[in-house]
This record gives C-alpha cells, sequence and structure tokens, in this order.
C-alpha cells in the first residue's frame, strides 16, 4: 500500500501522469483530465486495498484455527 499512496502524494506536484499529460496536449479541459486522473488513482488505491485485505484475511483462514493456533 505505501507505494500507491505515495505515487498518489506526488500526483501533479513531481510528476504529471500519462492519461492526464495525453488529454491536456489532446486539447481537452485540464479540469476534467485531472478529474480522471484523480478517479483513476482512487481506483488503482483501491484495488490495492482490497487485494491487501482479501489476501490477509485468507492467509490468516489457513494459517490459524479456530482457537487462532498456528495450523503446521
Amino acid at each position: 500500500m505505501i507505494p500507491s499512496i505515495n505515487a498518489m502524494m506526488a500526483v501533479g506536484i513531481v510528476f504529471l501522469p500519462g492519461m492526464m499529460t495525453g488529454q491536456i496536449i489532446a486539447g481537452a479541459d485540464p479540469v476534467i483530465s485531472i478529474k480522471y486522473q484523480i478517479v483513476v488513482m482512487l481506483m488503482l488505491v483501491g484495488s490495492t486495498a482490497l487485494s491487501s485485505i482479501l489476501v490477509v484475511y485468507v492467509a490468516r483462514e489457513r494459517c490459524f484455527n479456530k482457537a487462532e493456533q498456528l495450523r503446521l
């Protein structure tokens, strides 16, 4: 999750993402292209968060029993 959050912090300040830059060069309204880029970044972070939670849940179910003891 840390790389995704760091990428969100740097968007627009340090680097301009490809989709947003392409839309601006093509003549689209910069505000609309920024909104699209925000949606894309939030979708990426959201999918990373959901997949992280799912992996932790599945690993917990497979590695621990009902009494929270480690399965060998």
